[in-house]
């Protein structure tokens, strides 16, 4: 979570010393529970119209524990959805925001078409109704591309493929012809990846009395993930004791698909002309920790 600070900057880690209770914490200090509390009772249709006119809302986190500048956020944020109405934005509390759009279209453009991302951080982002607190809200996954490679042609059928996508995230759409882009041997799927797991680097078939067939998992686009764990949010020298041996470091490059977004990452400073050998070297490590990765995801 995010504390705010003076010229707009806000912090991942809430400070502990003088922090506020939350208020389950003083519920649950002062023994109430929300019978004991006399409410205003609104009837459901009132409900429905007030929801009706505050439509278009969401609330949103950015993905890291580090300091950042909200104001900045707020500007990149607008050029890059380039709202055809106002957007407006109201800090909540550490690192929540809620954000109010104006029309459909952009609404829809925000929360439908990320992953949204700033200074390589991912932004959890989430329709609102108003109808909670905003802290309510959980904000726990991120929108993504995900492309299944080399899938055997007797399996190539969407509904195979949206069961594969499934050990992955929550499916929002398949696309079984990758959409025009360039050559390639994979299908893609659009998923919800929970943040509060690992990465996933690995998808089979397990045909009954035949052979296993493993598929490696590439990202178009996703925000900086830790090379030890696996998880979203930050890098393998922020992770634990932030010192590992070279061997602990697993969660490599080679998740990243070849897409403009990634290229400067997968090829250093000549994205045009890729490293193959580069490449072969960690192709050559893929399948040695396939075991080990299999079994860090059961645990």
């Amino acid at each position: 979570m995010a504390v705010a600070k003076e010229g707009g900057e806000t912090s991942g880690a809430a400070h502990g010393a003088g922090k506020e209770p939350s208020l389950e914490e003083l519920l649950c200090s002062l023994n109430l529970r929300g019978e004991d509390i006399d409410g205003l009772f609104v009837a459901k249709t009132e409900v429905e119209n007030l929801k009706e006119e505050k439509k278009w809302m969401t609330v949103m986190c950015l993905l890291t524990s580090k300091p950042f500048s909200a104001v900045s956020q707020k500007k990149t944020l607008r050029f890059a959805w380039a709202p055809a109405q106002e957007v407006t934005f109201r800090d909540v509390e550490e690192n929540r925001i809620l954000v109010q759009a104006n029309c459909l279209g952009d609404w829809k453009r925000i929360t439908e078409q990320g992953p949204w991302i700033f200074q390589d951080h991912g932004l959890l982002i989430e329709k609102f109704d108003g109808s909670c607190r905003v802290a309510a809200v959980e904000l726990n996954r991120i929108h993504a591309w995900v492309r299944i490679h080399d899938v055997p042609e007797l399996y190539r059928k969407k509904q195979l493929i949206m069961g594969l996508a499934e050990s992955i995230g929550e499916v929002v759409q398949v696309d079984m012809n990758a959409s025009g882009l360039e050559s390639g041997d994979f299908v893609r799927a659009r998923v919800w990846l929970d943040v509060r797991r690992c990465l996933t680097c690995f998808v089979s078939f397990k045909p009954e009395g035949g052979v296993q067939v493993i598929m490696r998992v590439k990202y178009e686009k996703i925000p900086r993930f830790c090379g030890v764990c696996g998880l979203l949010g930050h890098m393998q020298e922020e992770c634990g004791t932030r010192e590992h041996m070279p061997e602990a470091v697993v969660f490599g490059k080679w998740l990243l698909a070849d897409t403009p977004w990634n290229r400067a990452q997968l090829y250093g400073s000549n994205p045009s002309r890729p490293d193959e050998r580069a490449i072969g070297r960690k192709s050559k490590h893929v399948w040695s920790w396939c075991g080990a990765w299999g079994q860090r995801r059961r645990t």
